[in-house]
């Protein structure tokens, strides 16, 4: 399958799975594919969008409609930051509640953990992310606090 020149990979999935869309500034998308592809290979079911610094508004939400029309069943927005320009448009296009999600300032270690999971709901797959985030956080030397 051919993708737009905006896009730098990333599998249609069929509609059993939730499509994991990852989104950031600057090369963000771009950044987590290549560590994503050193740990885990190829991810397929897998969008990654980066918004670029010259990019205005409107080609953010061109990206991100392009990229959710790739997606044939659930969709989970996964974003850099809360309240930055990605995360605020992709909570638009949640706002209709039709299968889509967003979620911002998951880790590595939450981003290869949903790869194996794509075929949980997309509520189900988010709570996943958080939920791996938290748990893998970690701090040298421990000094003994949670």
């Amino acid at each position: 399958m051919e993708y737009p020149d905006r896009y730098n990979g990333g599998v249609k999935v069929t509609e059993a799975m939730t499509n994991l869309i990852i989104i950031g500034h600057g090369g963000y998308g771009s950044a987590i594919k290549n560590t994503l592809g050193m740990l885990l290979g190829e991810t397929e079911g897998v969008i990654y969008v980066d918004f670029n610094k010259e990019e205005d508004l409107q080609t953010l939400i061109g990206k991100i409609d392009d990229a959710a029309a790739l997606c044939d069943g659930e969709a989970l927005f996964a974003c850099d930051v809360a309240g930055g320009s990605p995360f605020r448009q992709c909570a638009i296009k949640c706002i209709d509640g039709q299968g889509k999600m967003a979620v911002a300032g998951l880790n590595v270690a939450a981003y290869c953990e949903m790869v194996y999971n794509l075929d949980l709901p997309v509520d189900e797959l988010l709570e996943l992310g958080i939920e791996v985030t938290h748990s893998t956080v970690a701090r040298f030397p421990d000094l003994g606090k949670a």
